[in-house]
């Protein structure tokens, strides 16, 4: 009986190791919650000017988080981005600066972007 106790215990132990491995290996857009991301930036008006996949005004998301994928700095370069405007970047039509959201919005905004990476055709 100790001898399997201890067997499971040590069984149990790997698979929390294992899982704290993988969970610390994630990028951020892993972390990233699709649906509240997708809300925050219909609260926060991004909808107007860009969808998912499609060009409106500007870039569609999927189509920057690929610009962007691997890069270290994406997630606080996209929201300063987002904060300060950006210029030439994507065309001739800027994007104004979007005082109004917040840093912690920006970045959970910039890290929902950057989940969306596979979703746009390469």
């Amino acid at each position: 009986m100790a001898v399997r106790v201890a067997q499971t215990h040590l069984g149990m132990r790997q698979m929390l190791l294992l899982l704290a491995v993988c969970l610390f290996s994630w990028g951020p857009s892993a972390w990233a919650d699709i649906s509240v991301g997708r809300a925050l930036a219909a609260q926060r008006q991004c909808l107007g000017c860009h969808q998912v996949d499609a060009r409106r005004v500007g870039p569609p998301f999927a189509a920057i988080a690929q610009r962007f994928q691997g890069r270290a700095d994406a997630a606080p370069y996209l929201a300063q981005q987002i904060r300060q405007g950006s210029r030439g970047q994507w065309g001739a039509i800027p994007m104004p600066a979007q005082t109004r959201v917040s840093k912690t919005d920006a970045i959970q905004l910039a890290r929902w972007i950057l989940s969306l990476a596979n979703t746009a055709p390469h």
